[in-house]
């Protein structure tokens, strides 16, 4: 079993629209995981996601909420060789805004 966290701060800086300024807000990420190798391989994963995101600014007013979102995540990998690997991850949403993402991704090494 492995455990691990990911944590990830994104900080926007103001830029110009024309003649207002334009803010995005900042994004705050924590996503603890567990992995689980059933064999050589085989690997399962579980975890969450919470993500907190600052509303936008638009000439120093905010436009929108700061939004929080909580994902459950599920995943298998698959070793197809030394130098193949198959990852399918599922995340849905639990709280905040409704939706769904299914990710295949295979890496290869040369």
């Amino acid at each position: 079993m492995v455990f691990s966290l990911t944590t990830a701060y994104r900080f926007n800086q103001s830029r110009k629209d024309g003649e207002a300024n334009y803010k995005p807000g900042n994004l705050l990420l924590l996503n603890p995981s567990i992995a689980f190798a059933v064999n050589d391989r085989v690997t399962l994963t579980t975890g969450m996601q919470w993500s907190n995101r600052q509303a936008d600014t638009w000439d120093g007013k905010a436009q929108g909420f700061r939004r929080t979102s909580s994902d459950l995540l599920l995943g298998v990998g698959y070793g197809i060789s030394k130098e193949s690997t198959l990852n399918l991850t599922f995340k849905s949403n639990v709280s905040g805004s409704n939706g769904a993402d299914l990710r295949l991704n295979w890496l290869h090494t040369f």
